[in-house]
């Protein structure tokens, strides 16, 4: 996201998370490569924002965050620059829902999957003088 008129000033993109769950508390954590923000826990309608400057020589920005409730646990790109290009006003905001979380654009709720779980990669076991190694 680029001030109109200066093309090499960069604004701060702000992403906001607010928690649409009927009667849960959501736990939340971001990050990014370099940073984490933290565990927030995040009461029915309430809201977590963080913002963060956008690289602008490498359209590469990602942020992403881990949501735990009492029933799940979920990971999502909470932003990614070339996806989030649609931020209006530099403010890109995010209702989480079981099911995922939704953005409004153009007065139409748009709404994603949770990233697939991560499955680690496991060797075969092998057996050895009576020992297994993994």
């Amino acid at each position: 996201c680029v001030k109109a008129g200066i093309p090499f000033f960069p604004s701060n993109v702000t992403v906001r998370i607010t928690n649409r769950f009927d009667m849960r508390y959501l736990a939340v954590q971001c990050k990014d490569k370099h940073n984490d923000l933290g565990v927030q826990q995040l009461n029915v309608g309430q809201t977590f924002s963080f913002s963060f400057l956008p690289d602008i020589f490498f359209p590469e920005t990602l942020y992403f965050c881990h949501f735990v409730w009492l029933e799940g646990d979920h990971y999502f790109d909470i932003y990614v620059e070339k996806r989030d290009t649609y931020c209006k006003g530099d403010s890109c905001s995010w209702d989480i829902f079981a099911n995922g979380p939704c953005r409004m654009i153009s007065g139409h709720r748009q709404c994603f999957g949770w990233n697939p779980p991560v499955v680690e990669e496991r060797l075969p076991l092998q057996q050895s003088n009576n020992t297994l190694y993994v």
